[in-house]
Formats: C-alpha cells, structure tokens, sequence
C-alpha cells in the first residue's frame, strides 16, 4: 500500500509540474517564456512541427492500426475546461496498436488547440507550410509503464494527431455538434460535465483514411516538454463547417470575469533534429510552403519557432 501511494504522488507531481502556470494568453508566461521554466523545452526533439510531406521517408513498417474500442461511447468519460483546452477523459478500454507503434498503447484523454476565429490558423502541427483551423491530440501511454515512468520512457506516449478544417458547404457531422454543445456549457475554467454515450471516438474522426499518415518522435507540447512522444499526424484532415467550431473562438474563457478568452492555445513550431516518416499509403507530393510560414528541412525537421496535452497519469494531461 505504502508502495502504491508513493507512486500515485509522484504521479500528481509530475502533473502538476505539466499542467501548472504555463498559460498561452500572457507574454509573461506563454510560450516564449518556456524555455527559461521548464529546461526541456530547450531540447532537440520538440513538438510541434511542420511536416513536409514530400520529404517524408516511406516505411514499409507503418502499415494499418488497428483501434480497438473506438467505437464505443460508452469509453469517453468526462468533459471539463482545464482552462488550456477543452479536454475529455476515456477509459483505457480504449486503444491502439499497430501502425508502427512499439507495443499496445491504452488511451487516457483527448483535447483541442485552436487559434482565434474561423478565418485563422489553429492547429499545432503544419502540413506543408501550411496551418489548419485546430487540431485534436488523442493521447495514449503505453501498456506496462507506471505513471512516472511514462514522462521518462522513450516512446511512453503515443499521440495521435488529426488536423481540424472548417470547409463551407459541408453537411454537418452530429458527434461534432454533440461535442461544441457541451462545449457551450464549459464556459470557465474548471466547469465539467459527464458523458452518457453521446459520441464515439471514431464519430469524432468521421471518414477518413486512416492508413495514411506521418510519424516522428518528439515531445510534448506543453511544459515540461518531456521528449517521450511517438508523434502519428493524420494526412487528411476532419472537415467539419465553421458553425460547429466557433463555440471555441466565443464561450471559452481563461478568465471570465476579467474576460480573457481562451484563444490561440497552441504552441508554435519548434526545431526537431529526427526524421519525418511517412505510411505505406501517405502521399509524396511536392510540398507548397509560403516563404513566410515554418520550412521544412530534408527528411529532417529545420523549422523556426513563428512566436506566437500531455499525458496523463491515468486520465489527466494535456499535449
């Protein structure tokens, strides 16, 4: 018993050190700042990226996954404003092996990054010089590891990372408008509500090909920036209308009452010295990057920081 606990506080320190006062809406301790904090943050490895996706190098071994109870509403849990994101608990019921990963790994959280208004960029990773609207990291550790030893393990964490694009003329999806409704009543930091099946994952994630996809490793995105993410970032992204996304841009607050909003929560490009592979399936065209967005390097990832979820001892973190 006396070992148990010792290992659950350990757990709550590491994340408190993960969730604690960072923020994304004051220079004093956005992201800029990170680094002087949280030393990590300083590492060769570092996340997010810009994927340049005519540079990938193809793997044979970065076939299919297989997702295992992603269908099942009953695994998503809870919903709560973390004052960072928006983020939804699941059972570890809920997981994902093959596609290239190092073993089975059991899902914990999935949570959001958007920027400031339907016409701008939100996401965390680029594809090609280019930024989508948000983007949804569900975060999964790997099956065996404890909850200190995933910040430290190479490869404990596996995110998968699924690009958000607001497209006009687009029926609606209804998990995704299940999902912005109760978003609308999570209006301040810690407000939080329990899920009754509503939604499935794989309602969130909708039609896309799955089999096409880019890998590297990396960090998390957020202090402490530990450098134990196996990073999946999807080709095509979910297309949703601006109608069901705006409720992030409008209800969300960092601070209600002084009325600071939760905007821009996303981290910029960062410099990551691994190579960028690229599925079985993933497409190898030429890359269009605006001069005045992230360059992606070779096979490697040269990017410049452009200025301006984490995981989880059990179910609570955020990169």
């Amino acid at each position: 018993m006396v070992f148990l606990i010792t290992i659950l506080l350990l757990g709550i320190q590491q994340l408190n050190a993960a969730t604690g006062p960072f923020c994304y809406h004051d220079p004093a301790c956005g992201p800029a700042k990170w680094p002087v904090k949280y030393s990590a943050c300083n590492g060769t490895q570092q996340s997010p990226v810009n994927i340049n996706t005519g540079k990938a190098v193809p793997k044979e071994h970065l076939g299919p996954f297989s997702f295992h109870n992603y269908d099942n509403s009953s695994l998503l849990l809870q919903i709560m404003n973390i004052k960072k994101t928006i983020r939804v608990t699941t059972s570890t019921q809920m997981y994902v092996s093959g596609g290239g990963l190092p073993g089975t790994y059991l899902a914990t959280q999935f949570h959001l990054h958007w920027g400031n208004g339907s016409h701008s960029g939100g996401s965390e990773h680029w594809m090609d010089g280019k930024q989508a609207n948000m983007e949804l990291h569900i975060v999964h550790r790997k099956q065996g590891l404890n909850l200190t030893q995933v910040f430290n393990y190479p490869e404990g964490l596996a995110v998968l990372g699924f690009l958000i694009q607001i497209e006009s003329n687009i029926s609606e999806n209804q998990a995704w408008k299940s999902l912005t409704k109760l978003v609308s009543n999570l209006t301040e930091d810690g407000d939080e509500l329990t899920l009754n099946g509503t939604f499935s994952m794989m309602d969130l994630i909708g039609s896309i090909d799955l089999t096409k996809y880019y890998r590297y490793n990396g960090s998390l995105t957020t202090p402490e920036c530990n450098e134990v993410v196996l990073w999946t970032v999807f080709e095509e992204p979910i297309r949703v209308s601006a109608s069901l996304v705006e409720t992030f841009y409008t209800d969300l607050f960092v601070n209600a009452t002084e009325g600071i909003r939760l905007l821009n929560n996303f981290r910029p490009v960062q410099e990551n010295r691994n190579s960028i592979y690229a599925s079985k399936q993933a497409s190898q065209g030429a890359p269009t990057v605006n001069p005045t967005t992230p360059r992606g390097g070779s096979s490697t990832v040269w990017t410049q920081p452009l200025g301006l979820l984490l995981p989880l001892a059990s179910i609570l973190l955020l990169s």
